[in-house]
């Protein structure tokens, strides 16, 4: 994707032990025997480097040597070098010095640590059900440091990611089922100019729609036309405002029976349907996977036309499903792609404005795609997933209108915008893992992201309800979708007041929100902003991972369990409580107490936030009278 066509100033030196090549900014130092690339800022300072053979010459007389000659005493250490296997399996590995003051983070999603220091992690794309578990549907192989660098491997094969877990001085990656060694090595100094770098090569970020950042509101599932409406009805007799309402599972004649067709039954007219709701201010989102079960009329169709993933004797390659076996759709196929954005752009005419991208984390490395192999697809795939729902809604509703609501994840579906959490499980202690997971995505080159209000599994509390849709408000998008119910009236009074509250406190902030976002868009930083990101030279940033900034001003510390306070880390510099006002100089920590219906905030002094006009919807009224709070 990134465009290194044009020219850079090099001035290259050889000498008898290594080659010495110097740019603008770093100079890279070849060491001959052994192997060794090292990169050193201009100031001289060694920036990185990688681990050459772990073996020294041994000089020292040994009386069995005759005649004496040199030897190589091989120090047995577990960092591996630069290089590749020579027989058996095809791997590639390489070793990197790992500071003891370096902290590493990245990875894609990651539901555990933010800094991944004394990591085992493997890039191998699973579903993650409980946002509890190593597992996770969205990974990318680029890392940050803390020490000005970006590493990103350009592979979708799995690799190996051995962080100071195998060696506490060293970083080592293997990847596996190839001979390849591919890697891109990214400058900053500073983290936020490294992100930028990295999205130059595998695709800047997409900025969604304006309406995206409006309320969703969801459960699992609304299965009629009749309570559609209905809780549309109830959100503005409320006067709850929300934006989209998705429909999950439960729109075709057999749940989860994906043949991208309303049941004929239970939603007699979509298009009338789908008028409606939009005269009213809401928007459709509509679920489907790409695994087609074989009650499927699509599963016939796709497996007639050659467009599934197959066996190696030709049949199509069948997963174990929900109600019974599927096939895969191949999106490696341009055939199968061109056949199935026809089928979403049918939806879009009837009223659709988007598709949820579920699943995609299955692919089977064992299966025979078109264009790519089995052990690249596996990772690849969401990628070309994303990609496939994404341009079809864009080359039906316009460039810049594009929007998916995506699980699973690879490096490059940036571009194609936006993705969540999937399915977690409603307790306090997932809420905290989605918010790490949230931070550690953002630090993968992704800017926006989102999660299911109240968990996905099991029914919150009203008071863990409420304490969700509070993170939720600060989210760069929001939606409410699980287990049902999952509408604020059925949460008791107190909770819908506190959710309505903040749901139009968000709508408020728009004008901030949508100028944070293309600013995003435009420096591929997230909305939902680490303090290691934004405050690179204070230490005490680099663990936090319970706190953030909401794009560029906005300090959010949100409450993750029943106790109603915590700590919260100011960084340097002044900051205004927002709900009273108070002025706290950083860096420091402070103790604060929430009530139910306060999420703790701060802004950074000096700051301008400005208010729009509440709406139910976005797009309702001009943006008049603008408020500007200094």
């Amino acid at each position: 994707v990134g465009d290194f066509s044009a020219p850079v100033a090099l001035d290259l030196k050889e000498y008898a032990d290594k080659a010495v090549l110097e740019t603008s900014a770093i100079q890279v130092e070849i060491i001959r025997e052994p192997w060794q690339m090292r990169i050193l800022d201009k100031k001289g300072n060694l920036v990185w480097t990688t681990r050459p053979v772990d073996i020294e010459p041994l000089r020292r007389p040994v009386v069995q040597w005759n005649p004496p000659q040199e030897r190589w005493l091989f120090l047995h250490r577990y960092a591996y070098p630069c290089g590749l296997t020579a027989e058996g399996t095809k791997t590639a590995f390489a070793s990197f010095d790992l500071r003891h003051d370096e902290h590493i983070y990245g990875l894609g999603e990651d539901f555990g640590r933010l800094d991944k220091r004394n990591v085992e992690h493997r890039l191998w794309i699973q579903e993650g059900f409980g946002n509890a578990s190593p597992a996770s549907y969205k990974q990318t192989p680029f890392y940050i440091s803390t020490r000005g660098y970006g590493l990103y491997w350009n592979t979708s094969n799995a690799l190996k990611y051995n962080i100071g877990s195998l060696e506490h001085t060293a970083l080592s990656v293997v990847v596996e089922e190839t001979d390849l060694v591919d890697f891109y090595w990214i400058y900053g100094p500073s983290m936020k100019e490294i992100l930028p770098r990295y999205t130059a090569i595998t695709g800047a970020p997409g900025v969604p729609p304006e309406w995206t950042f409006g309320l969703w509101m969801a459960r699992i599932t609304y299965d009629n036309q009749a309570q559609v409406e209905a809780v549309a009805e109830e959100l503005r007799a409320h006067q709850i405002p929300c934006d989209v309402i998705h429909i999950d599972t439960g729109w075709y004649e057999i749940e989860w029976v994906c043949d991208l067709d309303f049941s004929h039954t239970r939603f007699p007219n979509p298009f009338e349907m789908m008028a409606r709701l939009r005269e009213k201010g809401f928007r459709v989102s509509l679920w489907q996977l790409p695994n087609l079960i074989i009650e499927s009329c699509l599963f016939a169709e796709a497996a007639e036309k050659g467009y599934l993933a197959k066996r190696p004797y030709g049949k199509p390659y069948l997963l174990p499903g929900f109600l019974s076996e599927a096939g895969i759709l191949d999106y490696s196929n341009a055939e199968a792609v061109a056949w199935i954005k026809e089928k979403f752009r049918c939806l879009f005419a009837q009223g659709a404005a988007v598709i949820k991208a579920d699943f995609g984390e299955g692919a089977p490395p064992d299966a025979v795609y078109s264009s790519v192999k089995g052990e690249a697809m596996h990772n690849l795939f969401p990628l070309l997933y994303n990609q496939a729902v994404f341009e079809a809604t864009e080359e039906h509703y316009g460039k810049g209108q594009g929007v998916i609501w995506a699980r699973s994840a690879w490096a490059g579906s940036q571009r194609y915008p936006l993705h969540w959490s999937g399915d977690g499980i409603a307790r306090y202690e997932d809420l905290a893992c989605v918010l790490r997971s949230a931070l550690s995505f953002g630090l993968s080159g992704f800017p926006f992201y989102s999660h299911d209000v109240g968990g996905f599994s099991g029914i919150p509390s009203p008071e863990l309800y409420a304490r969700w849709i509070q993170f939720g408000a600060f989210s760069s998008h929001v939606r409410c979708h699980g287990q049902p119910p999952r509408e604020p009236w059925e949460y008791g009074g107190e909770v819908e007041g506190i959710f309505k509250r903040f749901m139009e406190l968000r709508y408020r902030l728009l004008p901030y929100i949508l100028t944070e976002a293309r600013d995003c868009g435009r420096t591929s930083l997230p909305m939902l902003r680490a303090l290691a990101l934004e405050f690179q030279q204070d230490a005490s940033t680099y663990g936090i991972e319970d706190e953030y900034l909401f794009g560029s001003s906005i300090l959010v510390a949100p409450i993750l369990d029943e106790t109603g306070r915590r700590r919260v880390y100011l960084p340097d510099g002044a900051w205004v409580e927002y709900w009273g006002k108070q002025i706290f100089r950083g860096p420091r920590w402070i103790e604060v107490e929430a009530p139910l219906d306060r999420i703790p905030l701060f802004v950074r002094a000096g700051a301008v936030i400005p208010y729009g006009p509440l709406v139910q919807y976005v797009g309702e009224k001009v943006c008049d009278p603008l408020t500007l709070e200094l």
